[in-house]
């Protein structure tokens, strides 16, 4: 522990504030050394319940560690104090980083932290809103300069002037966006949504779409884009993110990240040109919602994170952009469903290896379930989605399930490809027994 650094956290003014920011700072500075749930007693209620909920002191501990390797090892700090019951610190990091902590107290004892928020200062102008419609043509430009490196391949999303189809599909969903010196540098996305783990209802968001352009990486770019969605924090119990399981930097960015599960999740991806078959089933109709419902729920039922169906739930879920995703794109066999999404160019996929760029329009799974023994209902519907989404120049169909899931051979065996993802839910624990049961991942919410 550096000595220099012990000595000036002690040297804080001898106020509220100053009790309490040397307090913080020495769990930052010790990378949480000692930290438990008692901790949130130093803060008020209300301040308490915009942050990510956590149920252990492993998990709060966790939250310090990853909010040390964020701000990186202290070099310097001075205090600026406004009264006894608020200051200012300005700190020195490793690698030149520089932070601006602010933190205000109550002014009756025990004087808990009221405000508290640390942000990185620059030597550029950083600006942080949220994005519309109107920014599609900025927002798929910048997402596709940002390639994901997975090994020894990089891909990236061109959405085009359909940028916000995938939000489209969501219920409550926030896009933000960053610029450095007036120029755009960063987009992120937040959905809320509700899920149900270890057969309770949770309110979580996912945070995905995460994109920052490769000179303004390193920067703290990533923290300032995902402040547009801190309007969440109080009404949520935790989040939700995915990351390939062969994406280091993402994987060694998440190593201090709490409550990951065991089981991986599966994306996998068919050719619609190899699978492509005859017509058949028909479309659903809303006077079909009780079957559809029964079969999901039925097939989907015993996966963590699955909320079972209802008739209602499922017409909102088909009618928040039925353009995109409404009754016709529900396909009915017997004992079979499959909805797709015909994405398209709102969700191409550029794939760069070798030196090779491949191009993939695909259409996305939404929904599907079979009941025992109509695997072959479900393929034929499969097969007749790839020759409809063919026909409109759409190359791939994509689905998801889990090491765990009903299904995953038999989807698995008809994929061309299939990559695996690990999943994390911040603040809500997996349950105990999450190793055995299948993961529903709702493809809206990749």
């Amino acid at each position: 522990m550096s000595v220099d650094i012990e000595q000036a956290i002690t040297a804080a003014p001898a106020t509220p504030a100053g009790r309490q920011a040397a307090w913080w700072l020495t769990r930052i500075h010790r990378r949480g050394e000692g930290a438990s749930v008692a901790d949130h007693d130093h803060y008020t209620p209300e301040l308490a319940a915009r942050f990510r909920p956590v149920a252990t002191d492993a998990d709060v501990r966790e939250g310090w560690l990853a909010a040390a390797d964020r701000m990186g090892a202290l070099v310097g700090i001075s205090y600026q104090p406004q009264s006894d019951f608020a200051m200012e610190a300005s700190l020195d990091a490793a690698k030149d980083r520089r932070w601006k902590l602010s933190l205000a107290v109550e002014e009756a004892p025990p004087h808990r932290i009221s405000h508290l928020a640390w942000e990185r200062l620059h030597d550029f102008k950083l600006e942080v809103r949220e994005a519309g419609p109107a920014d599609a043509a900025v927002l798929s430009d910048l997402e596709s300069r940002c390639p994901i490196e997975v090994g020894e391949t990089s891909m990236w999303f061109d959405r085009g002037e359909n940028y916000f189809d995938f939000a489209r599909l969501m219920d409550d969903a926030t896009v933000g966006l960053a610029f450095v010196d007036g120029a755009p540098a960063a987009v992120t996305c937040g959905a809320r949504h509700t899920v149900r783990i270890g057969g309770e209802d949770k309110t979580i968001i996912t945070v995905s779409h995460l994109r920052v352009l490769p000179e303004h990486q390193r920067k703290g770019l990533w923290g300032a884009a995902n402040r547009v969605l801190d309007k969440y924090w109080p009404t949520v119990d935790g989040s939700n993110a995915f990351i390939a399981v062969d994406n280091a930097g993402m994987q060694h960015g998440f190593r201090h990240t709490p409550d990951k599960w065991p089981v991986t999740v599966v994306w996998a991806r068919l050719d619609t040109a190899r699978l492509a078959g005859a017509p058949y089933g028909r479309p659903a109709t809303p006077a079909d919602a009780e079957e559809i419902v029964a079969l999901i729920n039925a097939f989907h039922g015993g996966e963590e994170m699955f909320t079972p169906y209802t008739a209602r739930s499922l017409a909102e879920r088909l009618g928040r952009a039925p353009d995109l995703y409404g009754w016709d794109r529900l396909w009915l066999a017997d004992g079979a469903v499959v909805g797709v999404w015909p994405a398209g160019r709102a969700m191409r996929l550029v794939t760069e290896r070798g030196g090779q760029r491949t191009f993939s329009e695909p259409g996305a799974v939404l929904d599907y379930a079979f009941a025992p023994g109509a695997e072959a209902n479900l393929e034929a519907l499969l097969r007749a989605w790839c020759a409809w989404l063919l026909g409109r120049g759409m190359n791939r169909l994509i689905l998801f399930s889990s090491s765990q899931s009903p299904g995953v051979d038999f989807i698995s065996a008809l994929a061309d490809e299939t990559e695996a993802f690990n999943h994390w839910t911040p603040g809500v624990p997996p349950p105990p027994d999450a190793a055995t049961k299948g993961l529903y991942i709702d493809p809206i919410y990749f």
